[in-house]
């Protein structure tokens, strides 16, 4: 790329933002700039628009929004083709909503299927570090993007991820979130700019969640 480019496409990643590829890029060149083991946190928009990395310097962020628990597999394996696994001192995931969209197909038996045997996959691959798997997020009753995903799909994921607690650490976001929620004194759907993203007010609430599972991985 010529010189007088590097601008522009500076301007165009800022306002567009940056692709999946480039956020990967970045986020193994951390890890192999890395003097000490780091957590890394991965999943979907969720976790990324929480910025719960700031202020961490051992945490670092790699969800990247629209992300599926494959996704998330997949970055575990190029980490390891990539010989900086042993910078990885923990692993903190949020992923699942994107995995119950209806365009998928109706199938859910099928779908909680492959959703467990991916899951499985990641905690087999994490085993020599400590991994915290979030539940999802439940979606509200009513909202601009509630209709795009299946509940009893949502549920059937989450009574998944409840089922490896014995594997791995399994934080109940979703209960956690509603229950902060209900004890501030807010309706939950105050929590969600959509019905499906967290809105500023629910981030208050569900961020010091996530670091409070960032805090139990460092504690392992």
């Amino acid at each position: 790329m010529h010189p007088s480019f590097k601008p522009v496409i500076d301007l165009i990643r800022a306002v567009l933002g940056r692709s999946r590829e480039d956020r990967e890029a970045e986020l193994i060149a951390k890890l192999t700039q890395s003097r000490k083991r780091s957590i890394l946190l991965l999943g979907d928009s969720l976790v990324a628009a929480s910025l719960a990395h700031s202020g961490h310097p051992d945490v670092i962020m790699g969800a990247v929004g629209r992300s599926r628990i494959a996704d998330v597999l997949g970055i575990v394996s190029r980490i390891k083709s990539n010989g900086v696994w042993d910078n990885v001192g923990g692993l903190v995931v949020g992923v699942g909503i994107n995995d119950a969209e209806w365009r998928e197909g109706d199938d859910l038996q099928s779908r909680a299927i492959y959703f467990r045997s991916v899951l499985d996959a990641l905690i087999r691959a994490s085993l020599d570090i400590p991994l915290a798997i979030l539940t999802i997020t439940e979606p509200d009753k009513q909202g601009a993007h509630v209709d795009r995903f299946s509940r009893e799909l949502i549920e059937r994921q989450n009574a998944e991820i409840r089922a490896v607690s014995q594997r791995a650490i399994v934080f109940d976001m979703d209960a956690k979130f509603r229950a902060s929620m209900a004890k501030a004194g807010l309706p939950v759907s105050s929590g969600f700019s959509d019905g499906v993203h967290i809105s500023e007010l629910g981030y208050r609430h569900w961020k010091p969640l996530l670091h409070e599972c960032i805090e139990a991985i460092r504690q392992r």
